[in-house]
């Protein structure tokens, strides 16, 4: 009988340790039985003030590279023609200016007075020549009597130089705030690492586009990022004359996409938004906060620089909560949402 007394207390007392696991279970969800859960949104991010500061920002990215040969230079014939003569043969290495080919063109003469017959047509000879120094390419199928569209590309002339290309995130495209002036190209088991002068930076061009060479900071954010199909953009530079490469061999870039020396900063996790403009929280002496726009300027990904908005001794929330227009619990759980909604449905 004792041994059943005391079986039966040990089971009374695992009950109630269940019950009570249960309760405080709930408790921690912010509920209990017969109520439903509520959600106050994501947790306090426990923010506290940091100093503003006089700093040095400068911001740096590394992206994948790959070296190709520079792209020819077109010989176009824009008024077509029949080819006269041929002044150099494919393969051949000339230099900027030179002539590569004659071409035949008609051209209608100038109408005469009511009374007078129509001239005849003109046919003079013209010369095509070398946009730039280097090699010729595509004559290997043109010869002599040949008719050419107007517009047609008779040959191509290729300097024998280099350029390291890199494909930029489209994201990635707001931390260019300038043209890049200092760009580094490190070669995968080649040489030592070289200055690399840039070239270009535009949107990224999609299979198939012809390349040409563009000596241009032609990406604007101003006029949405300059279009392209395929989003992001492309960056190239000319690899020095001195580094030994070959088509195709891969590297790294290092660029300095902005710097800013002795200006206010704050760090990237107290303000909302990085580029153009943001909001910080200011925390007054008292401890009372105010919601402050600021104006923005370059960011390394840890500190960015504060244009307007806020004076070095003031201080600012750090992290700063999200927009409680985005503090949506679930906000970035979309897939577990629609897994939800499809099982509900079965």
């Amino acid at each position: 009988m004792k041994k059943w007394i005391i079986i039966g207390a040990a089971a009374l007392l695992f009950v109630i340790a269940i019950a009570g696991s249960g309760y405080f279970l709930m408790s921690r969800l912010g509920g209990s039985s017969g109520e439903e859960f509520i959600s106050d949104g994501a947790l306090d991010v426990n923010g506290v003030p940091y100093p503003v500061e006089l700093g040095t920002v400068d911001s740096v990215m590394v992206l994948d590279a790959t070296v190709q040969a520079e792209p020819g230079r077109s010989v176009k014939a824009k008024k077509g023609g029949q080819v006269a003569h041929l002044w150099v043969t494919d393969g051949a290495e000339v230099e900027q200016g030179a002539p590569i080919i004659n071409v035949k063109i008609t051209e209608e003469s100038a109408a005469g007075g009511e009374d007078e017959a129509p001239a005849a047509p003109v046919t003079r000879e013209v010369s095509l020549y070398a946009p730039v120094s280097g090699k010729v390419s595509g004559l290997a199928d043109v010869e002599v009597g040949d008719v050419l569209e107007p517009g047609a590309v008779v040959a191509s002339v290729a300097p024998d130089v280099y350029r390291a290309v890199a494909t930029i995130p489209a994201n990635d495209l707001y931390r260019f705030y300038e043209e890049p002036k200092d760009i580094l190209l490190e070669i995968k088991n080649g040489p030592p690492p070289a200055q690399c002068d840039f070239l270009s930076l535009g949107a990224a061009r999609g299979d198939g586009e012809e390349q040409e060479s563009t000596d241009e900071f032609d990406f604007s954010m101003e006029e949405g990022g300059g279009g392209g199909g395929g989003g992001g953009g492309e960056l190239a530079c000319r690899v020095p004359s001195d580094t030994k490469v070959f088509e195709g061999v891969q590297g790294k870039l290092s660029i300095s996409t902005g710097k800013a020396e002795d200006v206010i900063v704050v760090p990237v996790t107290s303000v909302r938004g990085t580029t153009g403009s943001g909001e910080v929280i200011v925390i007054a002496e008292d401890g009372t906060e105010e919601t402050r726009e600021v104006e923005l300027g370059v960011s390394d990904g840890s500190l960015i620089e504060v244009v307007s908005g806020v004076e070095v001794g003031e201080q600012v929330m750090d992290p700063i909560p999200l927009d409680p227009r985005f503090d949506v619990p679930g906000a970035d759980e979309g897939d577990d949402e629609d897994h939800y909604l499809e099982e509900e449905g079965m």
